[in-house]
């Protein structure tokens, strides 16, 4: 049976790679640089509009940030939009909103493949290069001779690699540190001053500011390091513009995106594709579009009563493109499907008017495959722009070619893997009752994964799920009267975990309990110390528990306090003091320097002692023989501390609900069940599920959780690491239940005469394949069959990606590599 289901494993992971080939194939574009079509000479001998340009991007500067009277403190900006030398706007952002693909969008005027916001976090990855690719930097560079100086977001060095083929002078500031929100921007403002004083000796400065966003990924869009974080930039702002600019200058300051109000993005809700843009400059002042609108404004709401961001006037962001290359005098970039800021053209005299404005219709004709009508050039302005409008809106909605070769390979696969899959199920488990259990829940997942807002709400499927499986246990008329009991404490730990956190993509609720802690410091704290407290003193006794139930637990919690600590939480009193004691005594450091220096030397204590701890473990099993059941339950509570240890600090009680549900969920398998080896897995595998998204997980990029991802992570960045952290970290629950599961398949209770070891590890892994593969078979035909579906790339394609994530890392590694690798040694 191991056979089998190994050669039905691999088939399921032959189906991911080709489908994932077809369906993320890298974006075809038009490498290099474009060139005037309509009155070449006319364009060559025109004067610029500007003839220097700063853009300064915030991350994740939504528009409210900059617009709204309740949550905007750039007063400077403010009073430049009311007077006419700024002009503001809403600019939408093409999902995936994170800073590759809105970087690759408003350098080159592209829109963005979804692939790219995977490559968003592979900082070391070099093919999201643009280097190839033509864009307005290129063309400022090639077609004015413009110096250009960068200095911020290191991600725009590996989209324009090498660095002195594009920038004259450049810094990079790493963007995935989040909890660094103050030196990450002070990396870039240092350079200022130098910028003033070498004004001649440059034509383009680009900033881009980093430390907006991680106070949003840390506290959300209302946090309380918000307003001085904005009062900060906007006095940045300020120094530039009463500095440098002059009548021929032009300031751009923008958001890449935006954000949700958990502080995250990735996504398509309107606060994350909704960024502001600010055009500032003396010369502006001889066009007044907008004088009628006095900043900061209200809140603007839709029809039912939801913030919708749209402040000023909408444009596409992508728009900046060919509105730089216009006021520049320089060509549209080829692969831009950006249309000219119509409020610039009066900058411009008649005849040059025309000739842009037709460049802009010609550029966006041939990416559209569109043969030109010969008679345009008689059409008006605003007959042209509709025209622009309608073929831009085509090219965003089909930005990707698909491998359809690839895709039915991959389709393929999938299907073979579950029909082998159900055969071997159904001769195995013989349609028994647990059976039909699996193929229901199956079947339910597998059809969610058709409609975009059971895709985006999965967790409330999941909650029915694990509500409703508990229920059918109670009146089915258990045999013994403590599984009423057990039950009816596994339903309120239940309820507790359903309200810890925002689960979901449609709805964000203030009061829940992960909130109302964040708010009471001293109660989140007293619940941490008792939920590592109670995982500590319930562990198995042996030789390494002073290791594993005292040192490792202090140290852990010492790094959890020390972290909320740096990054300006309140802490109790005497939790604070304990911290110094400890982190002094570990580091023989000054407590006034401590907590800032603490951090990293603390966490690499914790890896070395857990790794320590885990080689003592085998040890003590291979070498000494102890007891293969003890080796189990203690492996499962160390792996548990590191889990705790990688979690956000609101989620660590949850490890106490998990803890009480284990304990009650063994009692009614062992009484009612008889710890069938087919239905511990399933009960597992829900447990994984629904504890995910009640972590704060989701179906969405946008709830991916960075913030743990670099416990011990120098300026020396490996994207190896970080990666195996964020996967960890943000799948903690799902390899908690996992693990749980082990305890109980690998025990005396559960091992009969007849069965070995391998034969319950092969017996486990059944309802997790029939699963997953059912899940390929309708999630592959909902990709492809809504693959120009509105929301393809921001609710079905992450969908998607998780689904490669749950098989690949948590079946594949967890589930398979690791688990073989502990039975080995049992």
């Amino acid at each position: 049976m191991l056979f089998r289901l190994t050669f039905i494993f691999l088939i399921q992971l032959l189906a991911i790679y080709f489908f994932s080939l077809g369906f993320f194939p890298k974006k075809n574009v038009l490498n290099g640089a474009s060139t005037f079509n309509y009155n070449v000479s006319l364009q060559n001998n025109s004067k610029p509009v500007f003839d220097r340009l700063i853009l300064v991007v915030i991350d994740a500067l939504r528009s409210d940030f900059i617009f709204d009277k309740h949550n905007s403190n750039f007063h400077f900006v403010h009073s430049k939009l009311n007077s006419g030398e700024a002009w503001g706007f809403t600019a939408f952002a093409n999902p995936p909103t994170v800073t590759l693909p809105r970087l690759k969008g408003i350098t080159t005027g592209s829109t963005p493949s979804f692939l790219d916001a995977i490559l968003n976090v592979a900082e070391d990855d070099n093919s999201s290069s643009i280097s190839e690719q033509d864009s307005w930097l290129l063309q400022l560079r090639r077609f004015s001779n413009h110096r250009i100086r960068f200095f911020g977001d290191d991600t725009w060095l590996k989209l324009f690699s090498p660095a002195e083929n594009f920038f004259d002078a450049w810094e990079g500031t790493n963007s995935f540190f989040v909890s660094d929100f103050q030196e990450v921007d002070y990396n870039v403002t240092r350079h200022i001053q130098t910028q003033i004083n070498e004004r001649d000796q440059w034509d383009t400065l680009i900033l881009h500011y980093l430390g907006l966003d991680h106070i949003g990924h840390k506290g959300g869009a209302y946090s309380k390091f918000m307003p001085k974080k904005q009062i900060e930039l906007d006095t940045i702002i300020q120094q530039l513009y009463e500095e440098i600019i002059d009548e021929n200058s032009l300031l751009v300051f923008m958001g890449d995106h935006g954000m949700n109000d958990i502080g995250n993005h990735g996504g398509s809700s309107a606060g994350e594709t909704h960024a502001g843009m600010v055009f500032m400059s003396p010369k502006l002042l001889q066009s007044r579009p907008f004088e009628n609108v006095s900043v900061p404004l209200d809140t603007p709401l839709n029809d039912d009563g939801e913030v919708n961001f749209e402040y000023m006037k909408q444009i596409q962001q992508i728009d900046l493109v060919p509105t730089i290359s216009t006021l520049f005098n320089v060509p549209i970039p080829k692969n831009s499907v950006g249309i000219t800021i119509s409020e610039f053209l009066p900058f411009l005299d008649n005849d040059t008017r025309l000739i842009k404005v037709w460049e802009n219709f010609r550029q966006l004709s041939i990416l559209n495959n569109e043969i030109i009508d010969k008679d345009f050039k008689l059409w008006d302005i605003d007959k042209l722009y509709l025209y622009m409008k309608e073929v831009q809106q085509s090219l965003t909605r089909s930005a990707t070619n698909y491998n359809y070769t690839k895709l039915a390979i991959g389709y393929v696969f999938v299907v073979l893997s579950a029909i082998l899959i159900s055969l071997l199920t159904i001769k195995e488990m013989q349609f028994s009752s647990i059976m039909i259990m699996l193929v229901f829940i199956s079947s339910m997942i597998g059809m969610s994964t058709f409609s975009s807002s059971f895709v985006e709400e999965e967790h409330q499927i999941w909650w029915w799920i694990i509500t409703g499986t508990l229920l059918l246990i109670i009146v089915s008329r258990p045999k013994k009267k403590t599984t009423y009991f057990s039950s009816l404490i596994i339903f309120i730990c239940l309820r507790l975990i359903r309200g810890w956190n925002n689960t979901g993509q449609k709805t964000v609720y203030s009061y829940v309990i992960g909130n109302l802690l964040d708010e009471t410091p001293s109660i989140k704290w007293s619940l941490n110390c008792v939920t590592i407290l109670w995982l500590s003193i319930l562990s198995t006794f042996d030789y390494l528990s002073p290791l594993a139930q005292l040192i490792l637990p202090v140290i852990i919690l010492s790094y959890k306090i020390n972290w909320t600590i740096v990054d300006k939480e309140s802490i109790p009193d005497y939790l604070k003091e304990m911290v110094k004691v400890i982190t002094k005594y570990l580091l023989k450091e000054d407590h006034m320097v401590l907590f800032e220096n603490a951090l990293i030397p603390t966490a690499l204590i914790v890896y070395k002692l857990f790794s320590i701890l885990m080689l003592l473990r085998i040890f003590l099993l291979v070498i000494k023989g102890s007891n293969k059941e003890k080796f189990i339950k203690s492996l499962f509570r160390d792996i548990t501390m590191f889990l705790l240890y990688l979690s956000p600090s609101r989620n660590i009680p949850q490890y106490l609900l998990f803890d009480i549900i284990g304990r009650c969920a063994t009692q009614i398998l062992k009484d009612e069940f008889k710890s069938s080896l087919y239905l511990i897995p399933i009960v597992s595998m829900i447990l994984q599920h629904f504890c995910f998204f009640q972590f704060g997980g989701s179906n969405s990029i946008a709830t991916i959780d960075l913030s743990n991802a670099y416990h011990g992570i120098s300026s020396d960045y490996n994207i190896y690491i970080v990666g195996y952290l964020m996967t960890v970290s943000n799948f903690a629950p799902a390899i908690y239940w996992t693990l749980f599961s082990w305890q109980y398949l690998y025990s005396k209770s559960v091992t009969h005469k007849n069965t070995n070891k391998w034969e319950i590890f092969a017996k486990s892994k059944l309802p997790f394949i029939f699963f997953n593969c059912i899940i390929g078979c309708c999630l592959f035909a909902s990709c492809i069959i809504l693959r120009y579906h509105l929301f393809i790339w921001s609710v079905f394609s992450p969908k998607l990606c998780y689904y490669f994530t749950w098989n690949l890392f948590m079946q594949g590694v967890v589930g398979w590599i690791f688990e073989m690798i502990t039975v080995a040694f049992l």
